[in-house]
């Protein structure tokens, strides 16, 4: 992913999204909800990026100008379906966050059990 433009102003990434994804370039507008956070640490500006990187320099032509001709379009129908498909199913990766977990708690539960017969056996 590519940033293409940082605003506070997030009606006007808004309406610059709707552009390019009108014109087939998936984009998503990053820290909307974070920019309304103030502390003197964390002050982020919302911010307008495309996903995939070979498009950045289109975009901002299309930005530039709203009549420039996007010549690498993307079918959004068919993006959005594929990122929601890999987006929508975590189950994966909690089965192997599951399985990882259970192998580590027999293992621990192994060397506690094998402390426990040394110290039988050394005393």
């Amino acid at each position: 992913m590519k940033r293409i433009i940082k605003s506070i102003d997030a009606s006007q990434l808004h309406v610059l999204k709707d552009l390019l994804e009108t014109n087939g370039i998936p984009a998503l507008i990053n820290g909307e909800n974070t920019a309304r956070i103030i502390t003197p640490f964390l002050m982020t500006e919302p911010s307008l990026w495309v996903y995939l990187d070979e498009q950045r320099d289109e975009a901002l032509r299309l930005i530039e100008d709203p009549d420039y001709e996007v010549v690498n379009k993307v079918d959004m129908i068919e993006f959005y379906k594929v990122a929601d498909t890999v987006t929508d199913k975590p189950e994966s990766l909690n089965t192997a966050l599951v399985y990882l977990a259970a192998t580590m708690a027999v293992v621990l539960l192994g060397l506690l059990a094998l402390v426990k017969v040394l110290e039988w056996l050394l005393v």
